[in-house]
C-alpha cells in the first residue's frame, strides 16, 4: 500500500500556477546571468543554483541552454520595455546615463549581448531581431513606418554607445561616448515638418498653359473694348 500512495504522488500532474512561476524565476535568474557573464561564462548550474532549485528541474522547463538563452532573450529587458507609453527623450536620457550604467548590472539585452547573439543559432537571432524592431517601433510612436529612419539611427546610437561603454576600461571615454551619442540622437526625436510636395512637370506645364490662355483673353477683351471708346469720343 505504501508503495502504490508513492507512485501515484509522484505521478500527480503539478500545479500550473506554480510551474509558470517556478520557469519565470529560472528565465530572470538566466536573463541576469546571460547579460552579466554572456553566454559562454554562464552555464545550467549557475542559473538553477541562483533560482534556488536542482538541475534536474531544469528539464522540466527546458530543452537545453540554448532554448534557454533564446527564451531569456525574448523575455529581454532593456530599452523596449522603457520606451512602452514613456517619453522617448526621458527614456534615453535615462538609459544614456552614465550613473546608471556604471551603478547596476546590464540591464538591456539589446547593448549586453550582440557579440553573443551573433553566435548563437537562428532563433536566438531572431528573437534578437524582434527586439530591435520593438524598440525602433515605440521609438518612432505615432510615425506611420515602423522602421523610420530617425529612429533607427537613435537606436544604433543609444545601443551602440551603451554596449562600447560597457566594453571601454576609460571611464572618461564611456562617459564621453554616453553623451556625445545622447546629443545626436535627441534632435532626430523632433517632429520634422513635412516638405512641400514638388509638383509634376506635366503639372506645372498644365498650370503654366492655363495662366498664358487667362492672359490671352485678358488682352483679347481690351483690344476689343478700345475701338469703342474711340468711336464714342468721335461722336462728341
Amino acid at each position: 500500500m505504501m508503495n502504490i500512495w508513492y507512485v501515484h504522488y509522484h505521478i500527480m500532474p503539478q500545479n500550473p500556477a506554480r510551474t509558470a512561476r517556478t520557469r519565470a524565476e529560472i528565465l530572470d535568474h538566466a536573463g541576469r546571468l546571460f547579460r552579466l557573464r554572456g553566454y559562454a561564462g554562464t552555464n545550467i548550474d549557475d542559473v538553477m543554483l541562483a533560482a534556488g532549485l536542482t538541475r534536474g528541474a531544469f528539464y522540466a522547463h527546458f530543452k537545453s541552454k540554448d532554448d534557454l538563452f533564446t527564451e531569456a532573450v525574448i523575455a529581454g529587458t532593456g530599452l523596449r520595455a522603457r520606451l512602452r507609453g514613456a517619453a522617448p527623450s526621458a527614456v534615453l536620457k535615462a538609459y544614456l546615463d552614465k550613473a546608471e550604467l556604471v551603478a547596476s548590472a546590464p540591464t538591456c539585452v539589446l547593448a549586453a549581448l550582440p557579440s553573443d547573439i551573433a553566435r548563437a543559432p537562428l532563433p536566438a537571432r531572431l528573437a534578437y531581431a524582434n527586439l530591435l524592431y520593438a524598440a525602433i517601433g515605440e521609438l518612432a510612436g505615432a510615425k506611420k513606418r515602423k522602421l523610420d529612419s530617425d529612429a533607427t539611427v537613435a537606436v544604433i546610437l543609444a545601443v551602440g554607445a551603451v554596449a562600447l561603454a560597457r566594453a571601454s576600461g576609460d571611464t572618461r571615454l564611456s562617459d564621453w561616448l554616453l553623451r556625445c551619442a545622447h546629443r545626436a540622437a535627441i534632435p532626430l526625436l523632433k517632429p520634422r515638418a513635412s516638405p512641400r510636395k514638388k509638383r509634376s512637370r506635366s503639372r506645372r506645364k498644365a498650370a503654366g498653359a492655363r495662366r498664358s490662355r487667362r492672359a490671352a483673353r485678358s488682352r483679347g477683351g481690351r483690344a476689343a473694348a478700345a475701338p469703342k471708346a474711340r468711336s464714342s469720343a468721335a461722336r462728341r
